[in-house]
């Protein structure tokens, strides 16, 4: 028997900007991270919080025991 089973979504914080909204972008010459420019991630579009939907798949099935 398989039961399928649906969480409702949740606000977690973004992944690619760690909630901060902004990534900062660094042209591909900048070999020390001098002249990053901030950008609006977009991931969140700027908010730092993304809506997550998960589905969660469970397999019930009888135990049998084998005695020998």
């Amino acid at each position: 028997m398989i039961t399928n089973r649906y969480i409702h979504p949740t606000i977690e914080l973004c992944t690619k900007c760690q909630g901060e909204g902004i990534i900062i972008v660094y042209p591909a010459w900048d070999m020390l991270n001098q002249y990053g420019e901030a950008a609006e991630c977009p991931t969140c579009e700027g908010s730092g919080r993304v809506v997550v939907s998960k589905k969660i798949e469970v397999t019930v099935s009888p135990f049998k025991n084998k005695i020998i």
